[in-house]
């Protein structure tokens, strides 16, 4: 029998602040360094909550260049 699938962790807001896109991205690029640096510290192998969060990145990125 295979094992039981856990489902990837999810991430709920706590509280809603406006930004800018700009701000956003600099936020989410330090966000995902220290998320990496801890993951690789711990050898963890999650990679479904990092691939999500460097989607958003991405498309912050996007977002940022198409309004320039």
């Amino acid at each position: 029998m295979d094992a039981a699938l856990t489902p990837p962790l999810r991430i709920q807001p706590l509280h809603v602040q406006q930004i800018s896109p700009d701000a956003a991205q600099k936020r989410l690029d330090k966000f995902l360094r220290e998320f990496h640096a801890r993951n690789v510290a711990k050898h963890n192998g999650e990679s479904t909550t990092s691939a999500q969060l460097q989607k958003l990145a991405d498309a912050l990125s996007e977002e940022s260049a198409h309004k320039q």
